[in-house]
Formats: C-alpha cells, sequence, structure tokens
C-alpha cells in the first residue's frame, strides 16, 4: 500500500500533466487517511477549482484554512474560487483582520474585489498605497494601470503599466493592457504594435492575436487582420470568437462567400452560444435569404441557444414578414456587446420611422451616428476633408486646363461602359437592379475600378498629360479588372458601372472614354441628404461626411458644384432620372433611359423583385428594399423631419429649385428662421 508521500507525488504528477480529475481522486486517496491536513485539503481546493468544481473547491478551501491552514495562498485561493461563484461578501471578508493586513497580495486582492464590485475608486486608493509600499511589485502596477483606465484617466493608466513593463518587459499580459488603452487613446497603430509584441511573448495563446485581428479590422485592415486571427484559429480551433472574427474581416474585404464560410465555423465551434448565430443570421438576412435565416433561428432554438442575439434575429425576420411592431419591441430591448451598438440603433431607427415614431425614430439615428462618430476610423477622418478636396478639383477645373489635354485615341474595340451616378441614397441601387433585368447589360455594383485607375495615374492634374498611348494603356486596365471582379458574358456586352461618387471623376471618365454615356439619377435634395443620415455607413472620409446633416448637407452642395460646373466645360451625354418618377410608374421613368443606352425594351426590366432576388448579396443599404415591391414611403419623407432639419435648408434650396422640386411654405419659413 502506498505511502500518503508516494499517493501525494501521483497525485501532483497527475495535476502536472493536467488531469486534474486524477489528481484529485488521489488526493482524496491520501486525505481519507489524514482528514484534517491543510496541505493536502489545500491541494484538492486547487485540483477541484482546475477541474471546474468550483463549490468543491471552496470547501477544501475552507477546511484547510480550519484546520491550521490560515494563510495568505489559501485565502487568496478561497477568495478567487469565492468570485467566480459570485460570494463577493465571503470574498471580501477574507481580505480583512490581522492575517490580511500583513500580507500585501490579500490587500491587492481586496482591491481587485473593489474593482469587481464596480467600487472604482476605493480599489483605485488601495492600488495607490500599495505602489508606494511595494515600487517593484509588478502586480500592482498593472491593476493600478487597469484601474485608471476603467475609470478613464488613459495617462495615468499609460503611466502604470508602463512602470509594470519596465519591472517585467517579457509580460504579455501587461502589453495586451497597454494595447487597449492606447487603443482607447485612438494610437490605434502603436495599438497594433504593441498587441504583436503580446502576442510574440505569449506564442501558444490565441487571445492577443484574437485582439490585434479585431484592432486591425477596427482601423480598417482586414487583410492584415485575416493573418493574425489565422494565426489564432490554428492555436485553439474550438474557440468561436475568432471565426466571427474571421467573417467580420472578410465582410470588410467584400467577400460574402468566405465570411459566411467563417461564421459557419464559428457556429460548429459554439452551437448552444446565441452569439455565435448572430452574424451568420445577418448576413444572410443582407442576402435575402430570409427563409434560411427563419431555418437558422429555428436551429438556434432546437440547441437550447437563448439571448438578445437571437431576439435581434427574430427582428430581422419579423422585419421582413411585415410585423414592424413586433421587431421594434424586440429590438428596444436588444442589449448585447457581440451586437454593433451602432446597428441596434439604426434599425430601431428604420423600424420607428417606417411605423411614423418620428421623435423616437430621430433620437435612434442621432444616437448611431454619435457612436460611429467615435469609431477608431471615423476618429481619424476629417469629416470638412473631402469637401476640401472636391474644392481643389473645382480650382484645378477650367477652360484652359481642359485647353492643355494631348489628343486622346480612336475609340476602342469594346463598347465604352456607362457611368451610374448620383448622389447616394438616390436610387442608384434601385435602377441597377431594373437594369440588370435586361438581356443586354452588365452591372458593376460599386466595384472602386474608376478609384483604382485614378490612383494608379497620380495627381488630378495629370489627367491632363495623358497621351493616346497612356489612354489606351488605362482603358485596358479598366477592361482588366472588370473582367477579373465580374466578368460580363461577352465583350460586346454594355458594362453599367454604377458609383454613385463618380460624379466628382466626370474628367477622369471623359477623358478615358469620351463617348461615354452617363446616367445621373436625382432624388429630392433634402430626401437624399436625410437618407444618407439615416443610415450606418462604413465611416470613410467621404462616408464620415453624413455622421451629421451639416456636414452632409455642404457635401451634397459641393458635390453638385462641381458636377454642374463639369457639365458647363466637357461635352458629356447625360440622362437624368428621377427616384420619385421611378416609384410611380418604373416603365414610364426607364423608357427613356433604355433608348438613351440604345438598347430594346425588354419587359423583364419592370420584375425588379425577380432580378434582386437572383443576384445574391447587394452590397448597398437598400439590400432590403430592391426585394420589395416598389414603395413610395420614402418619397417625400424628409417633410417629416423638416423640424430637425430646418438649418440645412438654405444650402440645399437652390438645389430644390435647381431640379425642378418644390418645399413647402412651412419648410421655407423654418428654413429663413
Amino acid at each position: 500500500m502506498k505511502t500518503i508521500a508516494e499517493q501525494m507525488n501521483a497525485a501532483m504528477a497527475a495535476f502536472t500533466r493536467g488531469d486534474y480529475p486524477a489528481a484529485r481522486a488521489l488526493g482524496e486517496g491520501a486525505l481519507r487517511a489524514q482528514q484534517n491536513n491543510a496541505a493536502i485539503l489545500q491541494f484538492l481546493g486547487v485540483a477541484s477549482s482546475q477541474a471546474g468544481d468550483l463549490k468543491s473547491g471552496a470547501a477544501y478551501f475552507r477546511r484547510a484554512i480550519a484546520n491550521g491552514g490560515d494563510t495568505a495562498d489559501n485565502r487568496i485561493n478561497l477568495a478567487k474560487t469565492l468570485m467566480a461563484l459570485g460570494q463577493a461578501d465571503e470574498a471580501m471578508a477574507l481580505c480583512d483582520g490581522p492575517v490580511a493586513a500583513a500580507s500585501p497580495d490579500l490587500q491587492r486582492m481586496k482591491a481587485d474585489i473593489l474593482r469587481a464590485q464596480g467600487r472604482g475608486s476605493e480599489a483605485l486608493w488601495l492600488y495607490e498605497t500599495l505602489s508606494a509600499e511595494m515600487p517593484d511589485d509588478f502586480e500592482t502596477w498593472n491593476n493600478l494601470g487597469n484601474a485608471r483606465f476603467e475609470l478613464g484617466d488613459l495617462d495615468g493608466a499609460l503611466g502604470a503599466l508602463q512602470r509594470a513593463r519596465t519591472i517585467n518587459p517579457e509580460s504579455a499580459e501587461v502589453h495586451v493592457n497597454i494595447a487597449r488603452v492606447l487603443a482607447a487613446a485612438e494610437r490605434h497603430e502603436e495599438a497594433c504594435v504593441t498587441m504583436e509584441r503580446a502576442a510574440l511573448l505569449a506564442p501558444r495563446d490565441p487571445a492577443p492575436l484574437l485582439e490585434l485581428g479585431r484592432m486591425l479590422t477596427a482601423i480598417d485592415h482586414p487583410a492584415r487582420a485575416l493573418r493574425a486571427l489565422g494565426a489564432a484559429a490554428k492555436l485553439d480551433a474550438r474557440d468561436p470568437r475568432i471565426f466571427t472574427a474571421m467573417g467580420l474581416a472578410f465582410s470588410d474585404l467584400s467577400d460574402p462567400q468566405k465570411a459566411e464560410q467563417a461564421f459557419r465555423f464559428a457556429l460548429r465551434a459554439g452551437p448552444t452560444s446565441a452569439a455565435s448565430y448572430l452574424d451568420l443570421g445577418i448576413l444572410l438576412e443582407k442576402a435575402n435569404r430570409v427563409e434560411e435565416l427563419d431555418a437558422l433561428i429555428a436551429q438556434a432554438e432546437r440547441a437550447g441557444a437563448k439571448g438578445a442575439e437571437l431576439d435581434y434575429l427574430r427582428a430581422l425576420s419579423a422585419n421582413r414578414r411585415g410585423e414592424t411592431e413586433r421587431a421594434l419591441e424586440l429590438v428596444r430591448r436588444t442589449e448585447s456587446r457581440a451586437i454593433h451598438p451602432a446597428a441596434v440603433a439604426q434599425f430601431r431607427g428604420q423600424l420607428a420611422d417606417r411605423l411614423g415614431l418620428i421623435d423616437e425614430a430621430f433620437l435612434a439615428f442621432q444616437e448611431m451616428n454619435r457612436i460611429m462618430g467615435e469609431t477608431p476610423l471615423a476618429a481619424r477622418a476629417d469629416r470638412s476633408a473631402y469637401r476640401r478636396g472636391i474644392d481643389g478639383l473645382a480650382e484645378q477645373t477650367n477652360a484652359d486646363w481642359l485647353a492643355s489635354w494631348k489628343q486622346g485615341p480612336e475609340p476602342g474595340d469594346r463598347p465604352s461602359p456607362v457611368f451610374l451616378v448620383g448622389f447616394p441614397r438616390s436610387g442608384t441601387t434601385l435602377l441597377d437592379t431594373l437594369l440588370m433585368g435586361h438581356s443586354g447589360t452588365h452591372v458593376l455594383e460599386e466595384v472602386p475600378i474608376l478609384e483604382k485607375i485614378a490612383e494608379e495615374i497620380g495627381p488630378f492634374e495629370r489627367i491632363a498629360e495623358l497621351d493616346a498611348a497612356a489612354i489606351r494603356d488605362l482603358r485596358a486596365r479598366y477592361f482588366a479588372e472588370v473582367d477579373k471582379a465580374s466578368p460580363p458574358p461577352s465583350r460586346d456586352t454594355l458594362i453599367i458601372d454604377k458609383n454613385p461618387l463618380s460624379m466628382i471623376r466626370l474628367p477622369l471618365i471623359h477623358r478615358l472614354f469620351p463617348d461615354a454615356r452617363i446616367i445621373l439619377a436625382l432624388r429630392h435634395p433634402c430626401d437624399v441628404v436625410l437618407s444618407c443620415y439615416m443610415q450606418n455607413f462604413k465611416p470613410t472620409e467621404a462616408m464620415s461626411s453624413f455622421l451629421d446633416l451639416d456636414n452632409a448637407s455642404r457635401t451634397y452642395d459641393r458635390i453638385f458644384a462641381y458636377w454642374e460646373q463639369c457639365r458647363a466645360l466637357l461635352p458629356v451625354e447625360v440622362q437624368e432620372i428621377r427616384y420619385e418618377d421611378m416609384v410611380a410608374d418604373a416603365e414610364a421613368a426607364l423608357r427613356p433611359v433604355i433608348a438613351f443606352l440604345g438598347l430594346a425594351w425588354e419587359d423583364d426590366l419592370l420584375d425588379h423583385q425577380r432580378t434582386a432576388t437572383a443576384r445574391g448579396f447587394i452590397r448597398t443599404p437598400s439590400y432590403a428594399q430592391v426585394t420589395e415591391k416598389v414603395y413610395r414611403r420614402a418619397s417625400g419623407r424628409w417633410e417629416r423631419y423638416a423640424d430637425k432639419m430646418w438649418w440645412t435648408l438654405p444650402v440645399l434650396e437652390p438645389w430644390v429649385r435647381r431640379f425642378g422640386y418644390e418645399l413647402p411654405a412651412a419648410a421655407e419659413s423654418a428654413g429663413t428662421a
């Protein structure tokens, strides 16, 4: 028969190799011989807690303390276990008394408990005291930094954490904490570099790589994010959060197929977690695969998944079934860290708007834009920079500059593309869906080919320097990019390049394709500006203009002023079409456009719901609307919000008149108040 020492040696060996149940069983065998042995009781407390049996672990620690093992280590272990069990009061009691007073570690444990209880100021005072008493203690400085961070003292947090890093420069934990503070301070590149260092210091830990991937995605570097997340997945293929983060990065890269694949991996890794279903469900709804969304919700319910994430998916489904009140009820109670709060606010605003709850809707859209304005990408954007850029183009675009252009080449062997432009939210997605229904067209949906060509050319003024050979090369590059991104059925197919803000690239379009035809989508300026404000755009330099109504209206003014300037200088063919006409009588509005394109009329053009369903994933915010019957509820919407946007009217009124729209008398008086 083995001695107690032999049994405990075997138990320790099992514990060391991670076999906690065996370690516990061997320790309990030794305990039967010495039932009040504090050392054995302490070991069993640790082994039980590691095995996931926290209640038994706590019981063993209590017995150890009661049987001569009232040490700081046992108190700390018991306190940590009790905190995990939600028994904070008993844990706090262990941090008082003579033993605790003599132990800095127990005092630090007390501060940790105070932080966990939301008593940050008390915790901070205790950490400050301990840091003065133990100036070389890593844990104290690290925890002090975290406490300062939680209270919003970013500079103080960074100072404490840097002190901790000086004490222990090889700690991955402190590098993670520093990276979080740097990110909060909008020092995003430094944050990413520091998180990369954390990952190098903990090569077997996927957590820093996961955080790095999220950080990179947040600052619009999804390709770099995927490298970090791929490395994290190799370390732990069972963590659904990693695959969810990968799916979001693929979404940012406009790759819905790979995003869906990643989200399905997340679901397999966490089939009972409601959060695992969330982003896949959102993707299915955006792809207009509503039946699959309903099937996913049913799958989650069968798996026993519960939570606000499922309520959000139920709201998406209810909205698609026309159950708007039910959807709004579900969204109002949605609170989940897994759902971006800006997305929740926008959805709530859309539903309230549809129900005529204008005040609630507007407050929701304000909240959405406030949240998006605080994101890392928006924080780096200058909301007036896009307008200043247009001003620079306007200064350069004049008759003398155009006269300096070199002779261009003859038309090529492929038909010049048609460019579908217009201010965002002017009905371009509805129009491109209608045009997709024609057998002779191939529509590009916001593929940034023209943007790539402009970047290759360099500064705007170099357009004038292009000679015939350079223009032929750029045309070839344009069509090569088309064939790569979205190949048309034949070389003779008429390409329609839909990208709303390409309207500011009219000189480049005319330089490359002098015979290109332009379709300009128009909508009431007030409706357009309001609709942009209601959208949760990625806050790039251009789209950040729509985070407030003032910037949105001034951006509209600058863009159309430049458009009109270019129209006066360039001999371009333009066909205008109004959103209001499309929703009132699609055929009457569309026939002149089809004639302008030199195409024969086809009745399939009017079956936009079939076309939208067939096209699959739609990149724009109008993805849901274009699969519905054409509706008029968005026409004149701005009038219901006139009292909330009256100060934009002096900027927009000239364009209202210019395009033949009207302002109600009440709105005119409000605009001049």
